[in-house]
């Protein structure tokens, strides 16, 4: 068998890369830099296309003998503008860089596609938890590429009797240094987060190694074919509790006093007039404070029990590995330096 892995040298990725080839298949990654790629797989166990999906105008023997493709590709650009440079620019690489990736899929007869989504196709922001079946009202650039990326998949699948299937992600945290999760940590241990006061939030999350296993999952189960899944870790966090999971991962104490959300919100609103006027973003405002006491919580109720998947992570099980790539004490260290 032989796979073929776009966004390879991302996050998720890696991980997958690193899982699949501890298994008999072939490897090919398409990359944006062979160089990057290189660094990272010093062997030669990888086959490796330099190609951009962004443009997009790939290699055209990039999917020959291709049994299966993970498109995990993506882009990082701004959030929504005024300009409506982002929403282009996410067009741009997501939807018309998954049409001409399946273009290619469907000439060289690849049998199995699995897009990786995000729950950001669906929207966030709701008081209930959203599940396959909510209306998807994506409220970001990012989000609309994606739900149209979604839709041209199943389109596919259908016309050209392809096993298709789409993941949509919510936050995926686990063994790395970047993201919100990490940020929020290095905050806590430099006493530069502030103690919240329970906002009664629920945020869902996923740690990558489950990504992983539901990437495998979509890929061997015929009942994943022409569908769509939510992949959670199947916990629920508010903003208080993940800062009380820090902390105890950190081995501190938990502060006595917490800091009201009001004050926060009231920040914000600052803010964003300062913002307005100025022209330019300050550090909090309305979408940061989104970020820290919104909600955004979801079910994979349906995967788990349509392919068995059973998430084996969560932030209590995956904190000790943050720390510890952050270089941070944690309690995990103290208890084996201890013992």
């Amino acid at each position: 068998m032989k796979l073929l892995i776009t966004g390879a040298t991302g996050f998720i990725g890696q991980r997958l890369v690193a899982t699949l080839l501890s298994r008999s298949v072939s490897i090919r990654v398409l990359v944006r830099s062979t160089d990057k790629a290189k660094a990272i797989w010093s062997d030669s166990s990888l086959e490796m296309f330099q190609g951009d999906l962004a443009i997009p105008q790939l290699p055209e023997d990039v999917c020959e003998g291709v049994d299966t493709i993970f498109h995990l590709a993506s882009g990082s650009f701004a959030e929504d503008d005024k300009t409506g440079e982002a929403e282009r620019l996410h067009q741009k690489l997501i939807v018309e860089g998954t049409r001409e990736l399946l273009r290619l899929a469907i000439k060289t007869g690849v049998k199995r596609f699995i897009f990786i989504s995000s729950v950001k196709a669906m929207g966030e922001g709701t008081e209930s938890c959203l599940n396959e079946l909510s209306l998807a009202a994506p409220k970001t650039a990012y989000g609309r590429a994606k739900l149209s990326a979604e839709q041209i998949v199943l389109e596919s699948g259908r016309a050209y009797n392809m096993h298709v299937c789409n993941l949509r992600l919510p936050m995926v945290y686990g063994g790395d240094s970047k993201g919100n999760l990490p940020r929020m940590a290095m905050a806590v241990a430099r006493g530069w987060f502030p103690p919240l006061s329970e906002a009664g939030n629920r945020r869902s999350m996923v740690h990558v190694e489950d990504v992983v296993q539901a990437m495998l999952l979509a890929v061997e189960n015929h009942q994943a074919h022409g569908q769509t899944y939510i992949v959670t870790d199947d916990y629920i966090y508010s903003s208080r509790q993940m800062y009380l999971l820090i902390c105890q991962a950190l081995d501190r104490s938990i502060p006595p006093w917490v800091f009201p959300i009001w004050i926060l919100r009231v920040s914000a609103k600052i803010g964003d007039l300062a913002g307005s006027i100025l022209k330019r973003k300050m550090p909090l405002d309305s979408k940061v404070l989104y970020k820290i006491t919104g909600s955004a919580w979801y079910s994979c109720a349906k995967i788990k029990k349509e392919l068995g998947y059973n998430p084996q992570y969560s932030l209590v099980t995956a904190l000790p590995e943050i720390l510890e790539i952050l270089g941070l004490p944690n309690s995990s260290r103290k208890s084996q330096t201890s013992s």
